[in-house]
């Protein structure tokens, strides 16, 4: 019988792109303060160690992830591919704000095409949705009871929306379904939800976040 697993899915704290700053890459845009913060908050907040920390390659998720693993050391720490979903392409981020993106964006998912790539080396929302599945998949064969995964709110919102309509097809109606999903859940910066998994059922508690307002002032 598959052993019930927590699945703690996190999302990094508040980067310089949250806060409107331009992104010196997809990959290295760090935390502020406030996110600095979140991360110190959720590390605080777990009752007790995971047996495996799972983070992405992108700075903020990693640096997000550092204060958990400083406070249990002893955890296994890997990097998996749960970085975020740049559909735009690297280049298009390079300098940019979100609000500068943001007609580039609103397009991409208006065109409604799994393949598109929008530059070379752009990630397609199929390979998207293949890195989702990829992800699932491990999740769902490890033999930890306890993780935590460190990542970006798209590919988390992949996860949850992939447990929740089982394994759709990568195609244009899977593609809308998913941006309705992403913009219908709110899944703010240092925000946490607890899935638990039995082989493949997966079931979502309430998003959580411990409140800042008090060190923020």
């Amino acid at each position: 019988m598959p052993h019930t697993r927590s699945i703690l899915l996190v999302r990094h704290g508040e980067s310089l792109a949250n806060a409107g700053e331009a992104s010196p890459s997809p990959e290295t845009v760090p935390l502020t303060p406030t996110g600095e913060r979140q991360a110190r908050a959720i590390a605080e907040s777990l009752a007790e160690a995971p047996e495996l920390i799972v983070v992405s390659r992108f700075e903020r998720a990693r640096q997000t992830a550092e204060a958990t693993h400083a406070r249990f050391p002893k955890v296994k720490l890997e990097q998996w591919p749960v970085e975020e979903f740049h559909y735009l392409g690297a280049e298009a981020y390079r300098g940019t704000t979100k609000r500068e993106r943001r007609d580039d964006r609103d397009e991409y998912w208006r065109t409604n095409d799994p393949r598109l790539a929008c530059a070379p080396g752009a990630e397609t929302f199929a390979a998207f949705h293949a890195r989702v599945h990829a992800v699932r998949d491990r999740l769902e064969r490890s033999d930890a009871h306890r993780i935590v995964v460190f990542s970006h709110k798209k590919l988390l919102h992949g996860l949850l929306w992939s447990w929740s309509e089982g394994r759709p097809p990568a195609d244009a109606g899977a593609m809308a379904r998913f941006r309705a999903f992403d913009l219908e859940h709110p899944f703010p910066n240092g925000a946490w939800i607890e899935v638990a998994l039995e082989g493949t059922t997966a079931r979502a508690g309430k998003l959580q976040r411990k409140h800042l307002e008090r060190i923020e002032a």
